[in-house]
């Protein structure tokens, strides 16, 4: 399985979606929030520095007790045992549109960007999961994101699937654990 995540991690750019899917009970719960895909259970943003590659990604928790915005190795947001499968996925994106992603996530992180119990989408002052990847990538995209909320009813959220099923991205490379077993 390390021999699949190192194989991986030449082809990641910053600015990627990562996606994974635990195997415990919250991670249960959360996938019922998808609209159309189950698959996945949390995301993060790809940072890719001096050959090591990091994930920036809204927990909380037991699983971060101090519930703020965390960087962790991609080995580790995608331990296998805990994870049994995970996915990358790429947006669109301009150079420039690259690089105020990564500047608005790394701003979120200096700042300690607080991980939202309540999942209200309509505060930025705290942000969960797939509500900080939407909010980084929309901003950097300059709006183009945004149909995804205008087709919602309230109340408004941003599941992990509208982050990967939409015309804006394109998938990189899927990990199913559970095969490679």
């Amino acid at each position: 399985m390390q021999h699949e995540l190192n194989r991986l991690k030449p082809l990641l750019h910053p600015g990627d979606l990562v996606l994974r899917n635990g195997t415990d009970a919250t991670s249960q719960a959360t996938r019922r929030f998808n609209r159309r895909d189950t698959s996945f259970s949390h995301c993060g943003i790809i940072d890719v520095a001096d050959d090591t590659v990091w994930v920036y990604h809204a927990i909380g928790g037991s699983y971060n007790p101090g519930q703020t915005l965390k960087k962790e190795l991609l080995d580790s947001f995608s331990k296998p045992g805990e994870t049994d499968r995970i996915a990358v996925y790429r947006y669109a994106l301009a150079r420039k549109e690259q690089e105020l992603l990564m500047t608005t996530v790394q701003e979120h992180y200096k700042n300690g960007l607080p991980f939202d119990l309540f999942f209200n989408f309509d505060t930025d002052d705290r942000m969960y999961c797939s509500e900080f990847v939407f909010k980084c990538v929309n901003k950097s995209m300059h709006g183009r994101l945004s149909p995804v909320i205008l087709r919602q009813r309230p109340p408004v959220y941003i599941s992990i699937d509208d982050l990967f099923l939409n015309e804006w991205t394109s998938p990189v490379k899927k990990i199913n654990y559970k095969a490679l077993q």
